[in-house]
């Protein structure tokens, strides 16, 4: 009966406190169920044992929420990757400056062109190098800017010019032997001759002479007036060598007839040569010359 009385008030407590349930309710959200563990009957809270069966409530305690852990704070960028790139980088830069710099010193030492001589010991000295001998002729005229007609011509004028104080020197040459006089001298001027008509050809072979009118005509008339000129050099050489050794009667008068033949041939040429010459040496504002001028 005791019991039966219990469950009454227990299951009609909440109609007659209304607000007495909502605590209730409040207390069960917040301290936590008080269900029997032997009828399931929900209890007072407060109640130490169960108004149906009278078994022994334990109280549980609430579950609490347990929040998850924060997320682990994101480590920065891996860097070794990038350090280790970096590390390769100035290696190959660093090859690569090796490479250039070799290649500028290999550059600037330049092999040898000939062979070396072997020093026979550690300390002896590498032979000095021997001087150069200076040719003893050197082409009178300078290579023409092109395109300038005035430069080209005034460069075949010095030309002519050089031809001149050969013809001269030759001259007194011819006239130191017919007279026995320094033939040593005279042989050696012969000779010297001989050697500036053959710079005097070479300066009008490379000469520039686009910028002429004719200026191809022009070469061609000069450098075989050059050639029979030197042709005679050499016959009046052949007359005069003898005369070193043997006496101005020792002269080789068949050296002398060849001389005088090719000079013939010389004139002949330098007066063709002139009708060329004299009307582009007047238009470039230069003297006319005859064939004694030459």
């Amino acid at each position: 009966m005791r019991n039966n009385m219990f469950a009454f008030y227990a299951n009609n407590r909440n109609k007659r406190h209304p607000l007495r349930a909502y605590r209730a309710y409040t207390v069960i959200d917040t301290m936590g169920d008080m269900v029997c563990p032997t009828c399931g009957l929900d209890n007072d809270p407060a109640a130490a044992v169960c108004a149906r069966c009278n078994s022994a409530l334990a109280r549980t305690a609430p579950t609490h929420y347990v929040p998850p852990p924060p997320p682990p704070v994101p480590a920065g960028p891996n860097r070794i990757p990038l350090i280790a790139g970096v590390c390769v980088l100035l290696v190959i830069l660093a090859v690569a400056a090796g490479i250039y710099f070799r290649s500028i010193s290999d550059d600037a030492t330049p092999e040898p062109t000939g062979a070396q001589p072997v020093p026979t010991t550690a300390t002896e000295p590498d032979p000095e190098p021997e001087p150069t001998t200076p040719p003893t002729t050197a082409p009178t005229t300078t290579s023409t800017p092109a395109g300038d007609p005035r430069t080209q011509a005034a460069a075949i004028d010095a030309v002519l010019s050089d031809s001149v104080a050969s013809r001269r020197k030759l001259n007194q040459a011819i006239e130191q032997v017919g007279g026995c006089d320094d033939l040593a001298g005279a042989v050696a001027d012969i000779r010297a001759v001989g050697e500036e008509r053959q710079s005097q050809m070479e300066t009008v072979r490379n000469a520039d002479l686009s910028a002429l009118s004719g200026g191809e005509g022009l070469r061609s008339g000069l450098v075989t007036a050059l050639q029979y000129a030197w042709e005679a050099d050499q016959g009046f050489l052949a007359w005069a060598e003898p005369t070193l050794s043997g006496g101005c009667a020792a002269a080789d008068d068949a050296g002398y007839s060849r001389g005088r033949a090719a000079s013939n041939s010389a004139g002949t040429a330098k007066r063709a040569f002139l009708s060329r010459w004299n009307p582009v040496a007047q238009a470039n504002g230069l003297r006319t010359r005859s064939a004694e001028q030459i």
